[in-house]
């Protein structure tokens, strides 16, 4: 779980992004497009232009105008950089983790897989299953753990969406939990 730190290094990243696209918005609409609180935002811009990142420029009684300085934008690039490498590092870390469970149970003698999983992470599942050497196994994809078939005893998790509370016999194994991958913007 990220930190408070953390997580305001990761929204002025957002936030810079943000502005880099067009810097003539207001910051309501910065706030709307980031999901922040105004307050939050203007705290964070302020913090911004405070640290040389961007530059702020009244253009009117109405309309202030927010610029990434070279100092901007060169921390943009880097905590971009940071940040897909480590999207990348995430996505090997699954890779390995479904691999690993999958081979488990396969050796165990299980055939028949469920996978819960949505969106990019649900197309990461299929490209990996469909690399594995495990002849005669079955994969089914559901987006929810209601959709779950009845009778499955194992479901393989890769969702932000909690299991449901009784297990009724049924054990969630999570394809996403891993500890040895630290990521800090910075």
């Amino acid at each position: 779980m990220p930190t408070s730190t953390e997580t305001l290094e990761e929204n002025e990243f957002l936030l810079i992004q943000e502005i880099s696209r067009k810097p003539t918005r207001t910051q309501r609409d910065l706030s709307e497009s980031l999901g922040l609180s105004l307050g939050m935002t203007n705290l964070l811009i302020r913090r911004l232009a405070r640290k040389g990142l961007i530059k702020i420029t009244q253009l009117d009684w109405k309309r202030t105008q927010y610029l990434l300085t070279l100092k901007g934008a060169v921390e943009k690039t880097r905590k971009a950089y940071f940040y897909t490498r480590y999207t990348v590092r995430i996505f090997r870390q699954i890779q390995e983790n479904i691999t690993t469970a999958l081979t488990q149970e396969y050796r165990q003698g299980r055939r028949e897989f469920v996978l819960v999983a949505q969106d990019e992470i649900l197309e990461l599942l299929r490209d990996t299953v469909s690399d594995l050497p495990l002849p005669n196994a079955a994969f089914t994809f559901v987006p929810r753990f209601q959709e779950i078939p009845p009778g499955v005893d194992l479901a393989l998790c890769a969702t932000l969406e909690a299991p449901p509370k009784t297990a009724n016999g049924r054990r969630y194994l999570s394809l996403v939990d891993f500890e040895d991958i630290d990521f800090r913007l910075s």
